[in-house]
């Protein structure tokens, strides 16, 4: 035996609750499918959790030390973090100010690929945080029994049972921000502005939100 089932019976009720609560990559998933489409939001929810699993990948091999011993690459990552959160704001943005013209190339950019574009770009997002990776060495362990041994294998089970219920959990809601942002998107121009405005000041709060905590 691998897992100590009553400890997993205690991990899976913590890890959705985890998810459940609204936190920045539940932003990001929503931002991203209201501004392209619900196919695009379960692409981001998508892309959620294969950051989380490059972070899992990185905890479970012992990386995250890395992080502890040298401040710098931590800082590296952060302002990384930062610095895309910022790039997709102004992308954004400068799509909501787009002519005509440069409005219809847009759409036709992400009518054409949405999914990807939106899967890139959560998953770089998540992928450059750093806190996931030290918050899955924290959390990770306290369900893992060391009276078992495999200790490895362990936290590779709970991580990938946690990287489902993110994705049952906030793909569903992906899509129907999709859904939802669609239907406000095809009432006018107007209303498209307004969702990529919104949508450009939600990445800029989580990019400072990324700046200010450390």
């Amino acid at each position: 035996m691998v897992i100590d089932w009553h400890l997993f019976g205690a991990f899976v009720v913590a890890a959705v609750i985890l998810v459940i609560v609204p936190g920045p990559d539940m932003i990001l998933i929503v931002t991203l499918g209201s501004r392209r489409g619900p196919k695009a939001g379960v692409a981001a929810a998508a892309g959620v959790a294969a950051g989380l699993t490059v972070h899992i990948v990185i905890a479970v091999v012992g990386l995250a030390a890395v992080l502890h011993r040298f401040p710098a690459v931590y800082e590296v990552l952060r302002w990384a973090g930062v610095g895309y959160l910022l790039y997709l704001a102004w992308s954004t943005w400068r799509a909501g100010d787009a002519t005509a013209e440069e409005a219809d190339q847009v759409e036709q950019v992400e009518v054409n690929r949405p999914v990807l574009s939106a899967f890139r770009s959560a998953t770089i997002t998540n992928v450059l945080n750093p806190k996931v990776i030290l918050f899955n060495v924290a959390f990770l362990p306290q369900f893992a029994s060391p009276e078992l041994g495999h200790m490895p294998l362990q936290l590779a089970v709970l991580g990938a049972v946690l990287v489902v219920i993110d994705f049952a959990i906030d793909g569903p809601i992906g899509y129907f921000a999709g859904t939802l942002g669609k239907r406000i998107r095809t009432a006018s121009k107007t209303s498209t502005r307004r969702v990529n405005r919104s949508a450009a000041a939600i990445f800029v709060g989580l990019a400072g939100w990324l700046a200010a905590t450390s």
